[in-house]
């Protein structure tokens, strides 16, 4: 997930020279990108990447799915095996600023580990309101290094597909592609982690979570299977939806077809 970063004149005079001597280093079809570490102002929120539980609540079961509430994700992870590859496609859906809505943020994205393990390898998009100001991008993060952004257009109404997969050893390829823009960013790199989940998650990111258009995902496979054909012990499917301060934010609904859900809207959080 991205964080917005505040950037100092001198610091983004510096930050512009140093990508200038190092040149680009992320591959894309029909052009290259910079990638641009992270830079947070002193003071500003800084979220994790990982699955936090919310305060008080215990996962249920509803139609031999077990529904988890976290402070952070929505969506479907799968546990229980070790897993390599896992992909999806989704929607950037629009959302609705407002002036008084401070830093708020939905994050859609696809990845390896992060529901009980201390990384996450992932790659996404994002919708950030900025004191009523709509802004769109893309971006990956091995976490817990910081998010690199993509310096690419992103619309909403963009088609994304994206595939996280375990390469072997330590390295993992991260590959994004915005159908609709016409481009894609595919990264290699290194982390030692454990592949002990893989999920599709919509993301809150920031303190609050803007109002968004139901954030469609399809085709999300692990290891080339549905996720929902992972039925069988020792699998467990985990389906998320975000809950503060004992308000639930947003829903998270059945599967179709064994792959295909979406993440809707329910309160301001």
């Amino acid at each position: 997930m991205y964080r917005r970063w505040l950037v100092p004149v001198a610091g983004l005079a510096l930050l512009t020279a140093s990508l200038a001597v190092a040149g680009p280093t992320a591959a894309t079809a029909g052009s290259r990108a910079h990638e641009v570490p992270d830079v947070v102002a002193r003071g500003a929120f800084r979220p994790g990447g990982l699955f936090h539980s919310a305060p008080g609540t215990r996962p249920f079961t509803v139609g031999g799915h077990t529904i988890a509430y976290s402070t952070n994700w929505s969506g479907y992870a799968v546990t229980g095996g070790t897993f390599t590859t896992a992909s999806a496609s989704w929607v950037q859906s629009p959302i609705t600023c407002s002036g008084g809505d401070g830093q708020t943020d939905m994050s859609p994205w696809i990845g390896i580990d992060g529901y009980r393990t201390s990384t996450v390898e992932q790659t996404g998009s994002s919708g950030d309101c900025n004191n009523g100001t709509p802004d769109y991008y893309a971006w990956y993060e091995m976490y817990p290094r910081g998010t690199i952004m993509i310096h690419h257009t992103v619309m909403p109404g963009d088609h994304f597909t994206a595939t996280v997969t375990h390469a072997g050893g330590t390295s993992y390829t991260l590959t994004l592609a915005d159908i609709t823009e016409g481009w894609t960013n595919m990264v290699t790199k290194s982390i030692k982690a454990q592949d002990s989940s893989a999920e599709a998650v919509m993301e809150m990111a920031a303190r609050h979570l803007t109002q968004f258009s139901p954030d469609k995902f399809t085709a999300f496979t692990v290891d080339g299977k549905p996720i929902g054909s992972y039925t069988d012990s020792p699998y467990k499917i985990e389906r998320m939806e975000i809950r503060v301060k004992g308000t639930v934010c947003d829903s998270t609904s059945s599967l179709g077809a064994g792959a295909n859900f979406k993440v809707t809207w329910r309160a301001a959080c």
